[in-house]
């Protein structure tokens, strides 16, 4: 292919890439939302009491994946409570530890666990964990086995089942979950990045200043196959000592891993590198995987490009220029096949095809790479992944493409903005998180304190977090007081009401509603139909009811919604066009009409409980959810009642039948059909009420609040 004809290809390529999501804006807002989602975990980790650090690593983080390319999602759950030494002078007292131990056996990024004491400077003798064993020299090992942590795996599956990925075991497919300890320091093979010679252009010194004080990670080794049987691809690392068979090595051997590193290198790529990584990801899994499978990895593909990014002049990636480039990175990862050879970036002594690729497999890739670069990269019209063939043949032929470029561009917009408001929806419950503590005030207070912690001296991501979270516990702590003052004959205090007003910017509705159904606890009638007045006002077209319990998901997304996401920022989104549902604790038990209470009673037994599956997802059944729009019109229904406005009470009425008769199967619907039912009941109307458990039923046959109400109908109706 001729220096003209490479251009233009590139710069057909570069479109196509941009139509797809793959530019500056994209990478920005999936590393931000993704990054925030880490953040808020990690807050989440600390509200219930769990001693972990949770991170969230791969293409979601980087920004370095499409639609079509279904990226799971990385997490590394770090186990703060047994940080790793390197050696004896680490040792702190008053907490347990781990010390690496290394042989002249090990292989290169290995290393054993052996338990340290926390309350003197040596090694623990004695096995008291099910994850504890003793080698042939008496030391106490740390397995990588981790049996407590698969089995609260399992029970979080669906299916029971345990999804295996290398070091990875998930109770979901599309997540890897991968269970770490820290060490601070850097071992001397982790050290590598900083002491070899390279041109010294690339990674930036402020980069390679933060890399150096991430300490590395130790996680389980990916091997799953047991070295004591016949495997695919022989190495010395399944090399297993006699006098040990009767515990495979592969059981206690962990790992050094430096993801944050990793992704510290990744972040500082440019928008031409971060397009050249997303191409050859999408060649290897495209092409490249249907001949070896998984085992030629996208982390080949990563060390590849951040190799071809230190050794080639920056002046390379440039727009024009992209096919080039990949074929730079095409280049590196020919000249490691033809040496059998693939080093890692930062991990000195390690080759990445060792157990991967048998050396067959490796000729062959050899050959399809060459091919792929001397076809003039003819295999791109080819790929179905995000419509890249269709979209380049239209392209280069300057024809009309048929799919909505900008659709897809919201689209790819929503994968992020999709998690994202999955995490604000679980702090709208955030006092399930620490409803087992004795005292949930309390807990909430220290929370409350917490974050603004966080939001005055925290990291510019920390104080974004801690400002969205602030409301959703101001909402909570103003619920309970308010409903202790109600249960006890008591004015709400002032106080109360300024936490209600710092909740209000939870998101659209909900807090709102919150609000309003104190008032009408509290008998402040007016007060209530005024409120609601003004939530019925902030309704219009581009508002998403957004609903993140297990089993009752949330509306589709409208075209409205979708367009106002397109350069709205996060909070805007949040506070202006998302109404989360409503929840309320046993807590706010006297904030809540008291028809909904049954609605915290609907596991009646255990064919019910069986079906709450797996259980910490369901934990929501316990409490009192509802969509938003639903409750304000049931909400207006009874607070009009209440002031004898009959004509607006049943307007409201109106709205709620309308609404669920309109409504597809999703949301809070059961719960909607159950206050339509109470309204009937209240207009003394009982074979409509009963109708409307009986759809409700229908629809959810277990689990379902509807149950005790036929049962009260028809206790009425026995009783005359």
């Amino acid at each position: 292919m001729d220096r003209e004809s490479m251009q233009q290809l590139s710069l057909h390529l570069s479109r196509v890439l941009g139509d797809i999501g793959v530019s500056r804006f994209i990478r920005t807002r999936r590393r931000r939302t993704f990054l925030m989602i880490e953040t808020i975990d990690r807050i989440g980790d600390e509200l219930a009491g769990r001693n972990l650090t949770t991170y969230t690593f791969g293409s979601q983080t980087e920004g370095t994946t499409t639609l079509g390319m279904k990226s799971d999602i990385d997490r590394l759950a770090c186990y703060n409570n047994l940080p790793v030494i390197l050696d004896w002078c680490e040792w702190r007292q008053g907490k347990g530890n781990l010390l690496v131990v290394k042989n002249e056996q090990s292989p290169p990024q290995h290393c054993w666990l052996q338990f340290v004491r926390p309350d003197l400077p040596l090694p623990v003798t004695e096995v008291n964990m099910r994850s504890g064993m003793v080698d042939s020299e008496g030391r106490v090992l740390r397995t990588n086995t981790l049996i407590e942590i698969q089995e609260i795996i399992r029970q979080l599956s669906e299916s029971g089942e345990i999804f295996q990925h290398g070091p990875s075991r998930s109770w979901n497919e599309m997540e890897d979950f991968i269970v770490a300890f820290h060490c601070t320091s850097l071992p001397e093979e982790c050290k590598f990045l900083f002491c070899r010679p390279r041109p010294g252009h690339w990674p930036r010194p402020d980069t390679l200043a933060m890399a150096r004080q991430t300490g590395v990670f130790l996680v389980p080794q990916g091997y799953t196959e047991d070295p004591s049987r016949p495997v695919k691809c022989r190495s010395t690392t399944f090399h297993v000592p006699v006098e040990n068979m009767y515990y495979p090595l592969y059981k206690r051997e962990w790992r050094f891993s430096t993801s944050i590193m990793e992704r510290l290198l990744v972040f500082d790529m440019n928008i031409i590198q971060h397009m050249v990584y997303v191409i050859l990801k999408m060649l290897r899994k495209s092409i490249i995987k249907q001949v070896v499978d998984d085992r030629f990895s996208t982390f080949h593909v990563k060390t590849a490009i951040l190799f071809t990014i230190e050794t080639y002049p920056p002046n390379i990636w440039s727009e024009d220029n992209l096919v080039q480039c990949v074929i730079y990175c095409l280049t590196t990862l020919l000249r490691w096949l033809k040496i059998r050879l693939c080093p890692h970036y930062t991990i000195s002594g390690v080759n990445l095809f060792t157990g991967k690729l048998f050396k067959h497999e490796q000729y062959k890739l050899h050959s399809m790479i060459t091919e792929i670069i001397y076809s003039n990269f003819q295999c791109l019209y080819t790929i179905e992944m995000d419509d890249l063939g269709r979209r380049m043949s239209s392209v280069i032929s300057s024809q009309i493409i048929g799919v909505d470029t900008r659709c897809t561009l919201y689209q790819v917009q929503m994968v992020g903005l999709y998690l994202w408001w999955a995490i604000p929806s679980e702090y709208k419950h955030i006092a399930f998180l620490i409803n087992d503590k004795s005292d949930l005030y309390q807990s909430m207070i220290e929370h409350f304190e917490t974050l603004n912690v966080l939001k005055n001296n925290g990291t510019k991501i920390e104080q974004e977090a801690a400002s969205l979270l602030i409301p959703s516990v101001c909402g909570a702590l103003a619920s309970i007081q308010a409903s202790r003052c109600i249960n006890q004959g008591q004015p709400v205090t002032h106080n109360t009401f300024q936490l209600y007003q710092l909740s209000f910017d939870s998101d659209l509705l909900s807090s709102r509603l919150k609000f309003a159904s104190m008032l009408y606890c509290s008998g402040q009638y007016e007060a209530a139909a005024n409120c609601l007045t003004f939530c019925e006002g902030l309704l219009g077209p581009a508002v998403w009811q957004y609903c993140g319990c297990k089993g009752r998901w949330g509306t589709p997304l409208n075209n409205e919604f979708r367009k106002m996401t397109v350069n709205t920022p996060f909070k805007d989104i949040l506070q202006k066009y998302t109404a989360l549902d409503v929840s309320f604790t046993q807590n706010e038990i006297y904030c809540v009409p008291q028809h909904l209470v049954y609605e915290m009673f609907r596991t009646a037994g255990d064919e019910d409980r069986q079906q709450r599956h797996p259980a910490d997802e369901f934990k929501w059944m316990d409490y009192i959810v509802i969509d938003c729009f639903p409750f304000l019109h049931y909400l207006q229904y009874l607070t009009h009642t209440q002031l004898n406005q009959r004509d607006r009470k049943l307007r409201a009425l109106n709205n709620l039948y309308f609404y669920i008769s309109s409504s597809e199967d999703c949301g809070h619907i059961d719960t909607a059909w159950n206050m339509l039912g109470h309204c009937y009941e209240l207009e003394n109307e009982l074979d409509l009420a009963r109708v409307c458990y009986t759809e409700s039923l229908q629809l959810y046959p277990r689990n379902n609040a509807a149950n005790w109400h036929v049962a009260r109908i028809i206790h009425q109706h026995l009783n005359g």
